[in-house]
């Protein structure tokens, strides 16, 4: 299928709902009095399919799991993806739900301080090693701390056996060899406090005010991993040592290593490292979460003036057990997603065709904060809308519930979740570790049981085959418990009623909308693809060219079109594809800014001419490829990916995309609705403005950077953007990229038969740019935000260069990385003002001259006069003193093993090798000497580049403050 937007909507809109909040409680009574009928159902809650099977559930053979002697567990797995690396993690089953009361924060606070500090590694000395051998702090080296675990990742780059037995004792020091020297605690607070302040927002408020609703009782929303501020101003050494002492046990941890490694080795080098390992303190249970659902019908309002939109939701949340995983309970999810998914799709259509009231809609269930089942149907749109956006969703749900859902739309998700499972085997080979080892984690701590993609297709495929509808209509009935309903408001929605609190008020509207009858759910008339005809007479092939050292070969036909293929195994079963075509955002008019930006989403939105979105999404259920539009600065252009055995599919789509492109009205007006929404969130704080202006002005008030105003967008017409799109998708030459699990030779009939055989090209038909950004150098500026968040964002930005002098521009690279790091140890580790400073290098690929160095720092809006005297100075002593060979010779190795990975993925061949190469041919050569070429970077370079572009007359200055 296309897109599957259930999925992409449970990430952004549905889980963050899960865990809105109220700030008032309302109690309106037993849901009794508004229970449906279930006509033939009538099925008892606690109906389990005959289709659901019990036993065991077997764990990927691959697994080789162990326990020490002093309770300590090892999973290790043998993996090739990448190369000569290992992901590691030592996972403590530790989190801030072991705290106490005037403990909150200690979990993640100790954290932060085991890279400050270690037996065998004094302050400083860890970030450092770790650069040293090639790991990148952040991506590479990291941790994060959640409610129920804190885990320590290292990503390792080589795996020699002195480099793995380094890595394990790391490991093992962050186990038991934690310093936490009271110098360094009390650095550490200024960094932890800035970190609370940057993840502060109106979605994280609403977050926190949730959980003390929605579990009622329940210690979760009184142990927010960050902490509480009264804790983390008088966290010292003892409070740290003691929980550190209490619950770092090595029967609370869990060693995952994942990687091209010997197993037999590791296991001897584990045995040698950890089985010394005693506990440091009398053992500590985790202490139960007692809490009790919410019994009849609950209403729930939180006011958030800062949200883009509001959020309504309906939901339904059971206290579960947390347990080891078995088939029956996996089998059930299994039921549960089917069913949610087809109320998805229905929501999903109504939002396509402009037939609800909200801008995006999910449904979604699942086990969360190991106790808690949440059952969530929910919407996002604009406040005057939230009581007919509640109104659509209860309908929705009442018409699912009562009439249930039709055959058709149940073999659409049968066959997209068995093409997932198929998907997931033919692909089994080419697993990165690093997202196998993340996985393996988060089911020991979910208490799954981590399966290879062969047997989670053994197990479901047969049991989905075997279901029926009804079990699906009786499973979805289940999950919503008759006594027991969540209805939620929040956001920016001002709520009152003359004699009603705003919690009665949204109960009215509810069952003002439960009264009212509503009938069984009518299926569209379904359509198939392809509908064009194919095209009798194929493209003729003008020139081949093969180029033998990279493995590339291109082709061009007669009308214009070039085809670059190349094949790889680096993921087996799957390729991905490009299509350049046009000059993209350069052409955008001065006269229409927002053209590009809300012209992308309606194609995306709009499906093909003949079709719909949603149509062609259930038109292809069950086929794996995805298709997504798109602009830069440099062109237009189709890219997605695709399983290895649909390359006439996607050549279909591609034929389709530029012979009957879709510009519907109802995507022309969903796009500005959800673009008025983003617009106002952004508006509230510094982040969202420096989207919003800080790019322009860095462009010296290029309207083709940055976003724009509501004025601009509220003037765009569908007509306009046809106007400006069309041309280019009916004379642009058009540049095919395709890398991946491909037979060359096959791709190029299919590809000479539909796109081929297209009407002639205009060669000349690609457009310049007709102006030139202008760098405002020596301009300096501030954005006040209407914000009770007291958060400010430092901008120091400087002139740099175009893309094109790739020589000069990967030394400008690595001097934005000696940058940050210098941000880094000064305002973050010094200063201890900031949580994530850093600096980067845009080059400019379209506009010649044009390049932005930029560094960054969030911090209070109080400390931006200092910080931005900090950035100065650091970039002043770049520009005079410049760079030392220390600092390269940490910065650099991280660099070179990004670049042995990168080369490795077909992503990076399809878009900075092959696409656009035939406008800058030059590109070709690059994969032969881009390791040769950073390995090369010396300090004198790099200091003569930092004295030609980081001078106090080639800046910009930039402050966003919240007042």
């Amino acid at each position: 299928m296309i897109n599957r937007k259930w999925f992409a909507l449970l990430m952004t809109l549905t889980l963050p709902l899960i865990m809105a909040a109220c700030s008032t409680v309302i109690d309106d009574g037993d849901f009794a009095q508004d229970k449906v009928s279930m006509g033939s159902f009538s099925p008892g809650k606690k109906s389990i399919s005959p289709a659901i099977t019990t036993g065991t559930l077997l764990p990927d053979p691959a697994l080789v799991q162990g326990r020490l002697e002093n309770g300590l567990r090892y999973v290790l797995m043998a993996n090739t993806t990448p190369k000569n690396r290992i992901s590691m993690h030592l996972d403590v089953q530790v989190g801030s739900m072991n705290e106490a009361d005037g403990q909150q924060g200690s979990a993640h606070y100790l954290e932060h301080m085991l890279f400050n500090g270690l037996t065998h590694y004094k302050p400083g000395e860890l970030v450092e090693y770790f650069q040293s051998i090639g790991m990148m702090f952040g991506p590479d080296a990291n941790a994060h701390t959640g409610f129920y675990e804190t885990v320590y990742d290292i990503f390792l780059p080589v795996n020699d056996s002195k480099s793995m037995d380094k890595a394990l004792g790391v490991l093992k020091d962050y186990a038991q060899g934690a310093l936490l020297l009271p110098e360094e605690v009390e650095r550490e607070r200024g960094v932890i406090l800035a970190e609370k302040r940057e993840r502060d927002s109106a979605s994280y408020r609403t977050f926190k005010a949730s959980m003390a609703f929605e579990m009622p009782g329940s210690m979760i929303s009184r142990r927010f991993p960050i902490g509480t501020d009264e804790v983390l101003e008088k966290m010292d050494h003892a409070l740290l040592k003691s929980f550190y002492d209490t619950w770092y046990r090595p029967e609370n941890m869990v060693l995952v290593m994942v990687g091209d490694f010997d197993l037999e080795l590791a296991k001897e080098r584990i045995v040698k490292n950890f089985s010394d390992m005693v506990p440091r303190a009398p053992v500590h249970l985790l202490p139960p979460d007692e809490w009790t659902p919410h019994a009849g019908l609950k209403t729930f309002y939180h006011f958030e003036p800062e949200a883009g939109n509001t959020e309504v939701s309906i939901l339904t949340v059971k206290k579960v057990d947390f347990k080891p995983d078995t088939l029956q309970a996996y089998q059930q999810r299994t039921v549960e997603e089917l069913g949610n998914m087809m109320l998805q799709n229905r929501l999903s259509r109504a939002v396509s065709q402009q037939k609800a009231p909200f801008s995006d809609a999910g449904a979604y269930s699942g086990t969360y904060f190991h106790n808690a089942h949440f059952t969530v149907v929910a919407s996002e749109s604009d406040p005057e809308q939230w009581q007919a956006s509640l109104a659509f969703l209860e309908k929705s749900l009442r018409r699912a519930l009562v009439s249930g859902f039709t055959p058709e739309e149940f073999r659409r998700v049968k066959a997209e979740v068995i093409q997932s499972l198929e998907s997931a085997v033919n692909r089994a080979e080419s697993r990165e570790s690093t997202r196998l080892s993340r996985k393996i984690v988060r089911e020991i701590n979910r208490q799954r049981v981590f399966q290879s993609p062969e047997n989670e297709l053994k197990i479901l495929k047969p049991f989905i085959e075997r279901l029926t509808l009804g079990d699906i209509n009786k499973a979805f009935y289940s999950l919503w418990d008759e006594d027991h309903l969540l209805i939620k408001v929040t956001g920016n929605a001002e709520i009152s009623g003359e004699d009603l609190s705003p919690g009665a008020v949204i109960a009215a509207a509810y069952k003002k909308s439960a009264a009212r009858p509503v009938k069984p759910w009518v299926n569209d008339h379904l359509q198939t693809f392809p509908y064009l005809e194919k095209p009798v007479t194929p493209g003729k092939v003008t020139a081949t060219t093969v180029l033998e050292d990279s493995g590339i070969v291109q082709i061009d036909f007669e009308n214009k079109v070039r085809l670059n293929l190349r094949q790889s195994d680096f993921k087996k079963g799957e390729f991905v594809f490009k299509v350049d075509f046009g000059p993209g955002k350069q052409s955008q008019p001065a006269s229409l800014p927002g053209l590009a930006m809300i012209a992308e989403s309606v194609v995306n939105e709009s499906g093909m001419g003949a079709l719909d979105m949603d149509a062609l999404e259930a038109a292809l259920a069950g086929r794996d490829v995805s298709l997504e539009f798109g602009m830069d600065h440099t062109s237009f252009f189709f890219s997605g990916k695709a399983d290895a055995k649909e390359v006439e599919l996607v050549l279909q789509l591609l034929q389709a995309s530029f012979v009957d492109p879709g510009f519907r009205k109802t995507s022309f007006d969903l796009a500005r609705e959800r673009y008025g929404q983003m617009y106002k969130e952004l508006t509230m704080s510094p982040q969202g403005m420096m989207a919003l202006e800080g790019d322009v002005f860095f462009a010296g008030g290029d309207n083709r950077f940055g976003m724009p105003g509501m004025e601009a967008v509220n003037a765009l017409t569908l007509e306009g953007i046809k106007g400006w799109l069309m041309p280019f998708f009916n004379r642009a030459p058009l540049e095919i990229s395709i890398a991946g699990d491909i037979v060359p030779e096959q791709v190029k009939a299919l590809a000479a038969v539909y796109l081929g055989s297209l009407p002639m090209r205009d060669l000349t038909f690609h457009g310049t740019p007709s102006r030139q950004p202008v760098f405002p150098m020596g301009q300096a500026r501030v954005i006040e935000v209407d914000s009770r968040i007291n958060k400010g964002l430092v901008h120091l930005a400087f002139k740099s260069d175009d893309f094109w002098d790739i020589h000069q521009t990967r030394r400008l690279n690595v001097l934005a990385q000696i940058f940050s790091e210098r941000l880094r140890k000064q305002i973050r580790e010094t200063l201890g003002v900031t949580y994530s400073p850093h600096a980067m290098n845009e080059p400019s690929q379209a506009y010649k001259g044009y390049g932005v160095l930029h560094a960054t720092v969030a911090t209070a809006p109080e400390m931006a006069d200092q910080v931005m005297l900090e950035m100065e100075k650091i970039a002043d002593n770049l520009a005079h003193e410049g760079v030392t060979a220390k600092e390269l010779a940490l910065v650099l190795p991280p660099v070179l093993t990004h670049i042995r990975d990168m080369q490795k993925k077909n992503r990076y061949w399809l878009k900075s090798v092959m696409s656009g190469s035939w406008h800058h041919p030059e590109q070709l050569q690059w994969p032969r000497e881009i390791y040769s070429d950073y390995h090369a970077v010396t300090p004198e370079e790099l200091s003569a580049l930092a004295a030609k572009f980081l001078g106090r007359d080639n800046r910009a200055r930039l402050k966003i403050l919240a007042h």
